[in-house]
């Protein structure tokens, strides 16, 4: 098997079946029997009764799909529970309300095939765009010259080593569960939304690994939408606005331990410990205020961080101040 697509499902029914169907339609170039697509469902129980209808039952007979069942809500959990059960040698990460670009996931792979032999490769990152936007708008990294947090920067039209990004993501499986340790305290704890491209995508910097933007197809986002999206009453949802009347394109709730952005508390502790908080908590509380009260849960995320901070800095080749100074990915 050279690819699996893994995919956390949260609550989506209808896009989570055009995700699949577009992941599956984007593994045909690679040759029958070289791509799987892998769900962790972790939806409330009404939703995953109806998840199965949503999939193409042929594919789900002939193993071209799994889904796998998670109780409990955490995104980063279900994530790396998908890539421990796939079979593929790369993993492809999507949001469970996505479309492949044209030849994006053959892209990806002739990119990791290429590299095969690079031991300093860590993710490749296809371009991301979001449905009502023009593809002019696809990204490929982030800006990290003002904030760790880094707001979107550019797409290239070459490979080019950058920052970090969230999905789509691909890389070898065995790198990700194994030398990466994955979402780490993210995933341990369970914790709610919020923080893990951060964290699974400044790691490898840390670690000796790089990242690279791959010239190809974005990936298409579906929602949020601006404007119309303005509705919801669930705390810790994934798109918080003004309670009214509105669209609702998805249904996150409760996704997690903690209040939404918990993560990005715990990451900073982990990657650069409570310097890189303090440097950022005028970004954070501006960004995240209004999901969380960050003096309140700031010794909780050093509590949830601990052991993944130790392991990291027993593993990593260079600090996180080493990172913001050498900008490897200028080199």
């Amino acid at each position: 098997m050279k690819i699996s697509v893994i995919i956390s499902n949260r609550n989506d029914v209808a896009m989570l079946s055009v995700t699949v169907r577009s992941a599956l339609e984007e593994l045909k170039p690679l040759g029958p029997d070289s791509g799987e697509v892998i769900i962790c469902d972790n939806s409330d129980n009404e939703t995953y009764k109806l998840i199965k209808g949503a999939i193409p039952s042929g594919y789900c007979r002939d193993g071209k799909v799994k889904i796998f069942r998670q109780s409990f809500p955490c995104l980063f959990t279900a994530r790396e529970t998908a890539a421990k059960n796939s079979s593929g040698d790369y993993i492809l990460c999507l949001d469970s309300h996505m479309l492949c670009g044209r030849d994006m996931i053959l892209d990806l792979v002739n990119f990791m095939d290429r590299h095969k032999d690079d031991p300093k490769l860590g993710f490749a990152h296809a371009p991301i765009s979001w449905c009502h936007q023009h593809e002019s708008r696809a990204r490929h990294d982030r800006d990290m010259t003002r904030n760790e947090l880094g707001p979107w920067g550019s797409a290239y039209d070459h490979e080019k080593k950058i920052t970090w990004k969230g999905m789509p993501w691909i890389c070898r499986r065995s790198w990700f569960l194994d030398n990466l340790n994955g979402y780490g305290a993210l995933s341990q704890h369970h914790l709610s939304w919020g923080g893990g491209d951060m964290h699974i995508g400044i790691k490898p910097w840390l670690l000796g690994y790089e990242n690279w933007a791959v010239p190809t197809s974005p990936g298409i986002h579906i929602g949020p939408f601006p404007k119309i999206d303005t509705i919801t009453g669930e705390k810790d949802s994934a798109q918080v606005g003004k309670v009214g009347d509105g669209y609702k394109y998805r249904l996150w709730s409760d996704s997690g331990v903690g209040p939404h952005a918990v993560g990005f508390l715990v990451s900073c502790y982990v990657l650069g410990g409570e310097d890189m908080m303090r440097r950022n908590e005028a970004t954070i509380k501006e960004r995240f205020g209004r999901y969380i009260n960050i003096p309140e849960w700031w010794e909780r995320a050093k509590q949830f961080g601990k052991d993944e901070k130790a392991w990291l800095d027993a593993h990593k080749v260079m600090t996180f101040e080493q990172l913001l100074s050498n900008r490897p990915w200028d080199e």
